[in-house]
């Protein structure tokens, strides 16, 4: 049985940039994400490809590292203003907007 919900966070990383995600979570699995904010990540057909891989995994801080930094060591893409764990943290974050 299907128990998606829609969820959001609004996070700000040590540098001070804003990362927000919104997702369509399935079971614990992503089934699709946004991710926009005042950083840039270079070049700029890098984030919906990111976005892509993103999709069919479990919300859970090891899944997603592996990914993102996979993601950051596998292509050519740079992030300015943010730094991959900000990412992370800011998927996480959305399951700790769910159970504040």
């Amino acid at each position: 049985m299907s128990s998606q919900a829609v969820l959001a966070a609004d996070y700000k990383g040590p540098g001070g940039k804003l990362v927000r995600i919104r997702l369509t979570e399935d079971n614990g699995l992503i089934r699709q994400i946004k991710i926009t904010g005042d950083f840039f990540i270079i070049p700029e057909e890098s984030l919906p490809k990111l976005e892509k891989m993103l999709e069919d995994v479990p919300i859970r801080e090891k899944e997603l590292r592996l990914l993102v930094d996979r993601f950051f060591r596998g292509t050519e893409a740079q992030s300015l203003g943010i730094t991959p764990d900000d990412l992370v943290k800011a998927i996480l974050e959305t399951k700790q907007e769910t159970t504040a």
